[in-house]
């Protein structure tokens, strides 16, 4: 049992930094070759830098893909940031959370995936709120709210299913 937990700690190590550098080689190549604005608005990029602009006509010249897969590279990023933390913090408190931990199978690491994905979710929505000047805590905390109600609801169906199988 040790030695399987073990295992799984590691390879969730292994696919989080995977993640991190996937993530991070990203960014870095989106944020040095592409060019999120518009060429026919560099006006916009100068009245931006004289704090002229507003968001909505920025994000209006803004490209839409770049922007997306900025954020997507961000979600990859933060989510193999936060997999192994998740999956050890379930491996901890699995006599609250899930029972699956106690067992030998994948479902802890997908639970952890999942678990990690929902807060690169949560940080990349945080950040679209951002360039878009609408970030504020109290959306940010109505957000984090929801998702973790939506993980308590998916482990309350887990236990419900568990108890049926019983």
């Amino acid at each position: 049992m040790l030695r399987n937990d073990r295992f799984n700690f590691i390879s969730s190590l292994i696919l989080g930094a995977f993640l991190v550098a996937i993530g991070l080689l990203a960014m870095e190549f989106v944020v040095n070759n592409w060019w999120p604005v518009d060429i026919n608005r560099l006006d916009l990029v100068r009245a931006a830098a004289q704090d002229r602009a507003d968001a909505a006509s920025l994000l209006e010249a803004a490209n839409l893909e770049i922007i997306l897969v900025f954020l997507a590279t961000v979600l990859t990023a933060v989510t193999g940031l936060v997999l192994p933390i998740s999956y050890f913090l379930n491996r901890r408190f699995a006599a609250y959370t899930d029972r699956r931990f106690g067992k030998l199978e994948d479902a802890p690491l997908l639970v952890s995936l999942r678990q990690s994905m929902a807060a690169g979710i949560w940080v990349a929505f945080c950040l679209w709120l951002q360039m878009n000047r609408s970030f504020g805590l109290a959306v940010a905390l109505l957000v984090a709210t929801v998702l973790i109600l939506f993980e308590i609801l998916l482990q309350i169906r887990s236990r419900a299913a568990q108890a049926n199988l019983q």
